[in-house]
C-alpha cells in the first residue's frame, strides 16, 4: 500500500512517469500475449523512482498469478550474484588474488592442462576452457532410460535430489570434476564464454573460507541485505511460490519446478556457481543496488569500492566484440554491428542474462537498475519469442526514455 501511494504521488507530480510506466506495462503484457513467457517480474530503479511490478501467471493455463515474492530460476545470473560475489569477497579479504592459478586451491587440477589458468582469465572468459559439458547425457542409456546405478527414485543419505523423486549419488560430482579436468583447452586469451569454472567455485569457496558456498553467501551478502536468494527453494517454500521452468522430456521427464533447470547444476545437487540460484526481481534489485552503490547497502560496506569498480570495469579491452567484466557481462558490439544489449547504455554498465529468460543490468552513469525475470523456457526451451521480439532492448529504450 505504501508503494502504491508513493507511485500515485509521483505520477501526480510527474505525469511522464505514469505514461512511460504504462508503456512498459503494455510491452510486458503484450509479450505475454505473444507467448514470449507466461509471466514476469520487473524491477526498475533510478534516482527519481523505484518501480516494481508482477505480470501474468506461472504457466499459460493462468492458474497461479505471479506475485512479487515468487521465485524465478535465475540460471546464469548465478554466475554473478553468487559465484562472482563470493570471489569478490575472498579478494576483498586478501584470501585470493586474481593472478593466482586455480590449481593453487584445487590441487586435483595439478598435472592437468588447466593447472596454470588464472582466476582473472577464468572470470573474463579468456581461459580457453570449453563452454559447457552436457553431463546428463552420460546418465542416459541408448534406450533413453536412466542408468540406475547412478540415478534412481530411491532416497538415501549419500544421494541428492535432482528433481521430484529422482536422486543421484553425491559422489557423482567427482565424475563431473574429472570430465572438466580432462576437457580440452583452446588458445588462452581468446574470448570463449565458459561455464565450467563456475561449476568448481563452490568447492573453491569452501576450501578457502572453510564454509559451504551457501553459508558463505548467506553470511556475507544475503542476510545482510535481506533477500531470499537461495538454492533448492523447494526445501523452504511451497511450489505455488516457485515459478516452473521446462517440461524436461529427455533427462528428468517431468515439469521442473523448485529444482534448477540447468542439468549440470541439478546433478550437483542444485548448488553450483554456474546456475542454481532462485530469487525475485526485488531480490535481484537489492543486490544490484549494492553493486550500483559500489559495495555499500544501507550505509554498510559489504564490498570495497575499488573491488566493485574493478570487477565491473577491468578495462584493457582490445576488441569491442568480446568485452567482459570479471564475472559480469558488458556492452559489446555484436557480429551484426549492433551494440548489445542496447546502444543507450553507457560503456561502464554491466549485468548478466540467464538461459531461463532472466536479465539484470546496472548503469552507474545513469544510476539505473533494470531487472526482468521470466520463465521463457516454459513449456520448452524452444520458445524463443523473448529474443525474436527483442523485448529486452525495447524495455531498456523505454527505461532510458523515462529517465530523460
Amino acid at each position: 500500500m505504501i508503494r502504491i501511494i508513493i507511485f500515485i504521488l509521483l505520477f501526480n507530480l510527474n505525469p511522464i512517469y505514469s505514461q512511460n510506466f504504462k508503456k512498459i506495462d503494455s510491452l510486458v503484457e503484450n509479450s505475454i500475449e505473444l507467448k514470449a513467457f507466461p509471466g514476469a517480474q520487473l524491477y526498475l530503479k533510478s534516482p527519481d523512482y523505484t518501480y516494481s511490478k508482477s505480470y501474468g501467471f506461472h504457466t499459460y493455463d493462468s492458474l497461479i498469478k505471479v506475485e512479487e515474492d515468487h521465485l524465478y530460476d535465475l540460471a546464469s545470473i548465478t554466475k554473478t550474484l553468487a559465484a562472482t560475489l563470493a570471489v569478490m569477497k575472498l579478494y576483498d579479504q586478501n584470501k585470493l588474488k586474481l593472478d593466482d592459478i586455480i590449481s593453487k586451491y584445487l590441487k586435483k587440477l595439478k598435472g592437468s592442462n588447466k593447472k596454470n589458468t588464472s582466476f582473472h582469465e577464468l572470470l573474463i572468459h579468456k581461459s580457453g576452457w570449453k563452454p559447457y559439458i552436457n553431463h546428463q547425457f552420460s546418465l542416459i542409456k541408448k534406450n533413453k532410460k536412466l542408468k540406475s546405478r547412478f540415478i534412481n527414485n530411491k532416497y538415501g543419505d549419500e544421494k541428492v535430489e535432482v528433481a521430484k523423486n529422482l536422486f543421484i549419488k553425491k559422489k557423482y560430482y567427482n565424475k563431473i570434476f574429472r570430465k572438466i579436468k580432462r576437457s580440452k583447452v583452446k588458445k588462452q586469451g581468446d574470448y570463449v564464454y565458459s561455464g565450467l569454472f563456475f561449476c568448481l567455485i563452490p568447492e573453491i569457496v569452501e576450501i578457502i573460507s572453510k564454509k559451504s558456498f551457501e553459508s558463505f553467501l548467506i553470511d556475507e551478502f544475503y542476510s545482510k541485505i535481506g533477500v531470499d536468494l537461495l538454492f533448492n527453494p523447494v526445501k523452504k517454500f511451497p511450489l505455488d511460490k516457485i515459478v516452473p521452468t521446462e517440461f524436461d522430456k529427455i533427462f528428468r521427464k517431468q515439469l521442473v519446478q523448485g529444482y534448477v533447470h540447468d542439468e549440470t547444476a541439478a546433478i550437483m545437487g542444485g548448488v553450483s556457481g554456474n546456475a542454481g540460484l532462485f530469487g525475485s526481481a526485488n531480490d535481484v534489485g537489492k543486490i544490484s543496488e549494492l553493486l550500483l552503490n559500489e559495495g555499500k547497502y544501507n550505509g554498510e560496506e559489504i564490498l570495497k569500492k575499488n573491488t566493485v569498480r574493478y570487477f565491473s570495469n577491468p578495462g584493457n579491452y582490445k576488441n569491442e566484440s568480446d568485452v567482459r567484466g570479471l564475472g559480469f557481462d558488458k556492452p559489446r558490439i555484436t557480429s551484426g554491428g549492433n551494440k548489445y544489449p542496447n546502444s543507450n547504455l553507457s560503456n561502464s554498465s554491466f549485468g548478466h542474462t540467464g538461459f531461463t529468460g532472466t536479465f539484470f543490468w546496472i548503469d552507474p552513469n545513469k544510476e539505473t537498475i533494470i531487472v526482468l525475470l521470466t520463465n521463457r523456457v516454459y513449456p520448452s526451451r524452444n520458445y524463443e519469442n523473448l529474443y525474436d521480439l527483442d523485448i529486452r532492448k525495447k524495455l531498456i529504450d523505454m527505461v532510458i526514455e523515462t529517465n530523460l
